[in-house]
């Protein structure tokens, strides 16, 4: 049988590849499953470009939201095609502007870690993030997939070594795909990050529990105006309780800044160089409030009554003494003083002192001011709730504008809206025991190498047997997954939905 609609697909995304006509040749042949998957197997990807070794470059994918965004890459300078190369993804922080970042080759020599990286053979990506495509929403989160994909298209990546991490606004990114799309990761490294941002900022059903899936490394620093080891710790002491594997470490005497990076170089080395992900793990535990998933184990809707059994939310609450005024400074303006980009909504000191966008901030505390080093200087001796003063110019007129710092904020790490549902899943051969505490629409994905298509499929679920037959599998299904990810391991061959209001019920009704 030909398959000229998935030749069609495959072109299209592989355009830029000579991995086109790699697939155009064996795809005219798969009579079976196994021969598709054998040929996605054994593809190399590598374009055959002479691409320069260590050289900051930049491309562009189309996200969800019908915009193109830039990215950067770096290829080692050991990179061989015929050898997979591991990929990390690193996250910037600070993800909340209007314009995307824009990198400058420098990255590749100065930023902590990343020479080091390089070095030991890494094929690096910088995504770069927006208002309204960050780390934590849905279109920023797809748009690294598909990047992490353009470049498995391109070059040969080892699948079983693709690591997210980051700084800051990097760090909490990492964790939130943790919890929401960690299929395509090994294991992630986590430094002066927040687990709770996806939640807290983007109304995600993050849980710490799904952390359980993949290691990672993760830090904090004791004078860190953002978020304090003091105040961070015990969330990810909780992740840990919650099953997470997590090496963590807190420094002393370092700020919000990436200076003590250094301090964790050779942890991080080992744990790229030694982590890989397992390719049909036997075990998954999965909870989550929204459409989601991890590995081969998907939860596609989730129905809210009844609760088959309690389940512990792994929760706490927080308290947040940050010094902040609500405001986005324009980081491309050149004057004297501090411009203002953008109020940000909210119970904020920027918006009770009706601070306006285009405004300069040019005095606080009757001290002049001439950049955010000397508004934060001038913060530091401050408290939650103290009186401030400052002045701005707006449209040529000095104005003075006073008001009160916010008084220190207590809040859920995770605030919840929706019913969750959790997932305890083993498999074993044709076997698949599962254990949910609610009522949800599972899938599972299934490869011939992870099931025996001679035999039947066996599904348990909380003790009941709800499936029990054959699955057919498809040979076009695994080359568009191969289309659509670049995972040359997981090319997913077949599926098996399973609505467990309809099994269950039909289970208890027969008994």
């Amino acid at each position: 049988m030909y398959y000229r609609s998935i030749l069609i697909l495959i072109l299209i995304v592989l355009i830029k590849s000579n991995a086109a006509s790699d697939i155009f040749s064996t795809t005219m042949s798969f009579d079976n499953v196994a021969m598709a998957v054998t040929a996605i197997e054994t593809l190399n990807p590598d374009t055959g470009f002479d691409l320069p070794g260590a050289v900051l470059l930049e491309d562009s994918v189309l996200y969800a939201d019908s915009v193109y965004r830039h990215f950067y890459y770096a290829v080692p300078l050991s990179y061989e095609s015929g050898t997979p190369a591991p990929l990390m993804m690193w996250l910037h922080g600070g993800v909340s502007t209007r314009e995307l970042s824009d990198y400058e080759p420098e990255v590749l020599t100065e930023w902590h870690l990343i020479p080091g990286m390089l070095d030991m053979g890494c094929i690096l990506a910088f995504p770069c993030a927006q208002s309204g495509s960050v780390w934590w929403d849905s279109v920023g989160q797809q748009g690294i997939m598909d990047i992490i994909a353009t470049l498995k298209h391109r070059l040969n990546i080892d699948d079983s070594r693709v690591f997210i991490g980051g700084f800051s606004d990097g760090a909490s990114g990492s964790w939130a795909l943790m919890m929401l799309q960690p299929s395509p990761f090994a294991g992630y490294l986590a430094f002066s990050g927040h687990l709770g941002v996806a939640a807290i900022d983007g109304d995600r059903a993050t849980y710490l529990s799904s952390l359980s899936n993949r290691p990672g490394i993760a830090s904090h620093t004791d004078e860190d105006g953002l978020y304090p080891s003091a105040v961070m710790a015990p969330s990810v002491e909780l992740a840990q309780e919650a099953g997470a594997e997590i090496s963590y470490r807190t420094f002393d005497g370092y700020e919000h800044d990436a200076d003590y990076l250094p301090l964790l170089e050779e942890d991080v080395m080992a744990f790229i160089d030694t982590t890989r992900r397992e390719r049909f793990p036997e075990h998954l535990i999965w909870k989550t409030g929204e459409p989601s998933g991890c590995d081969w184990l998907m939860v596609d809707s989730i129905i809210p009554w009844p609760v088959l059994t309690e389940d512990t939310d792994n929760n706490m609450v927080l308290v947040s003494e940050r010094l902040t005024f609500g405001f986005m400074p324009d980081w491309e303006a050149e004057c004297d003083g501090i411009p203002v980009e953008q109020v940000l909504d909210g119970d904020t000191p920027a918006n009770r002192i009706e601070l306006k966008a285009d405004d300069v901030i040019i005095g606080f505390q009757d001290c002049p001011v001439m950049n955010l080093e000397d508004l934060y200087e001038l913060m530091s001796e401050m408290s939650p709730g103290d009186h401030f003063a400052m002045d701005v110019n707006r449209d040529g007129e000095q104005i003075h504008l006073t008001g009160n710092l916010n008084l220190p904020e207590y809040y859920w790490l995770f605030p919840r809206s929706e019913p969750s549902v959790r997932v305890e899943a083993v498999y074993a051969d044709n076997f698949f025991d599962i254990e949910v505490n609610r009522l949800c629409v599972l899938r599972l994905l299934l490869h011939p190498k992870m099931v025996d298509l001679n035999r039947d499929v066996t599904v348990m679920c909380n003790g009941y047997r709800i499936y029990c037959g054959s699955v057919e599998m498809d040979p076009e299904m695994a080359v568009v997954t191969y289309a659509r990810t670049g995972d040359r391991q997981r090319p997913w061959a077949g599926e098996l939905v399973l609505d467990l209001e309809e099994l269950l019920m039909r289970e208890f009704a027969d008994r």
